[in-house]
């Protein structure tokens, strides 16, 4: 099912739900690499100075309802339920006909609204000009970041940095202040400099030093994201938060399945004993983000290599991963996480096979690369044989793997 970008919907929808996107203050960021990251660092530093605030990113780890959050808390599956159930009824009466995304989206923008939150802080889904969150009014809008740009969703954003750019430029709004890692290519800053000035907005431009807290998430990227972090909690206006509470915050950061280290207990994968294995979670799920993970694991490789858990969506660039990541010393067992993703009936997964067909075709000369279908089975292999030949094991390459391996 191709994703259909577009904002009339979300709109309609909206106005029969009486427009609950005009109640709370907004805080809206995109991005291809880190835009998730710089959510948690926000939300948890509002919350550390006490003010009220809903978080929504996408795609969801677990269940829908884990793209909710108020205070860092998923929402309740009751109040989940009733809010999702009353927008689809909304949705049908009317003939609306938006879609899964577009329908949760707005079932944030309700649950903020009744909840009372403060400010709410909303992840771009795709791109960001005609992505469903970017119905946010501009006068309701502190401020808006950009992260690391690269490569992704060609095609439906664009076939280079400065098309993929534009899109995702499409949130600023006149007299909003606008933040952009500063560490992006050139091209992508010379496109935020020319949006700026069209729409009419200030843009901050961060640098690695302006991270003046050390981030408690792992990658030396962390420093990056943080800054824009930082630079756009500056920008809040109305609010005073001190360089204590926003240390607090920083401290108090989690962002589940990126670079998490994740305690594998030994029962979950049908081994018998009481005991657990660390394994390496990190979605890693294009180009640009499997090069920082290949950055990272070159500072922890030594001499054992690693044993690698992988599945991929189907689209996604599979030579990228595979040469960012593997050297000749690894074992590699391909895997497909669960189809038919509650919610995204679009998303599917590379065969094992396929993936173990491509990586056969590249010149990395691996001696060992095992198909597993099964994700349990895969990883209790991958356990025995980190035992044996004392590799650390690395899940990756798609978050819908590492949510197979929560819901273990």
């Amino acid at each position: 099912m191709p994703l259909d970008l577009q904002l009339h919907r979300v709109q309609s929808l909206l106005r029969h739900l009486n427009n609950p996107h005009y109640k709370p203050k907004f805080i809206h960021v995109a991005g291809t690499n880190g835009k998730g990251s710089v959510c948690s660092y926000i939300s948890h530093i509002l919350t550390a100075a006490g003010i009220k605030n809903g978080r929504f990113n996408s795609p969801h780890l677990i269940t829908p309802r884990d793209s909710i959050q108020i205070n860092n808390l998923s929402v309740s599956r009751t109040v989940y339920e009733k809010f999702k159930v009353m927008i689809q009824d909304i949705d049908k009466k009317y003939n609306v006909g938006c879609t899964e995304f577009e329908l949760l989206t707005c079932t944030a923008f309700q649950i903020f609204a009744e909840c009372n939150v403060d400010i709410a802080i909303m992840e771009v889904g795709v791109g960001g000009r005609l992505d469903a969150t970017n119905v946010i009014p501009a006068e309701k809008t502190m401020v808006v970041g950009i992260t690391k740009i690269a490569l992704d969703h060609q095609g439906l954003l664009g076939n280079n940095l400065r098309e993929i750019a534009s899109q995702k430029l499409g949130i600023f709004k006149k007299d909003v202040p606008a933040v952009i890692d500063g560490t992006n290519d050139k091209s992508v800053l010379e496109e935020a400099e020319k949006e700026a000035k069209h729409v009419g907005c200030n843009l901050y431009v961060t640098k690695k030093e302006d991270c003046w807290v050390k981030p408690k998430l792992l990658g030396n990227y962390q420093y990056d994201n943080l800054a824009v972090a930082l630079k756009m909690i500056s920008l809040v206006e109305d609010y005073s938060i001190g360089s204590e509470l926003v240390k607090t915050g920083v401290e108090k950061t989690i962002w589940p399945g990126r670079l998490q280290t994740y305690k594998l207990e030994h029962a979950k994968v049908d081994i018998n004993d009481d005991g657990f294995t660390p394994v390496l979670l990190d979605g890693a799920h294009n180009t640009s983000a499997a090069n920082e993970l290949g950055k990272y694991l070159g500072s922890i490789r030594g001499n054992s290599g690693f044993v690698y858990v992988i599945a991929i969506t189907k689209g996604k660039d599979l030579t990228s991963l595979f040469q960012s990541i593997i050297n000749e010393n690894d074992i590699v067992i391909f895997t497909q996480f669960a189809e038919n993703i509650e919610g995204m009936p679009w998303i599917e997964p590379f065969l094992a096979s396929e993936l173990r067909d491509e990586l056969t075709n590249q010149a990395i000369p691996l001696t060992d690369i095992k198909v597993i279908n099964n994700v349990k089975d895969a990883l209790k292999t991958a356990i025995q044989i980190s035992q044996k030949e004392n590799k650390k094991i690395v899940v990756c390459g798609s978050l819908y793997l590492v949510a197979d391996v929560f819901r273990l």
